[in-house]
């Protein structure tokens, strides 16, 4: 006997990948929405986990989005988009709290 319910015969939007991505879209999208997500594997089985990098924010006083957006440039070698660095350097913070307000979990430096 299958207990998976039934998959609707249409949806309004439709995600493909599982990873962090995805996931944060399919979340971030108005409830009303038939949303089919589709993945490879097991939602649990993402690469999101591999990630190098990771996330921050400028959150410390002496700290700025713009010291960020430096760092990104600089580091990317002249290979990054600069307005699409921008936009995330500036918008780094509310994002990180709508994570968390969502319950995701990251690891931290010093257990900040």
């Amino acid at each position: 006997m299958n207990s998976n319910p039934p998959l609707p015969d249409s949806f309004d939007v439709v995600i493909v990948g599982s990873g962090a991505a995805g996931l944060y879209a399919a979340l971030c999208l108005p409830s009303s929405l038939r949303i089919g997500l589709i993945t490879k594997d097991k939602l649990k089985k993402g690469a999101s986990d591999w990630a190098q990098g990771g996330i921050s924010a400028a959150i410390a006083p002496d700290d700025s989005p713009v010291l960020h957006l430096e760092d990104t440039l600089k580091a990317g070698a002249g290979l990054c988009d600069r307005d699409a660095v921008q936009y995330l350097v500036e918008n780094a913070v509310t994002s990180i709290r709508s994570l968390l307000e969502m319950g995701v979990e990251f690891d931290r430096h010093n257990n900040d």
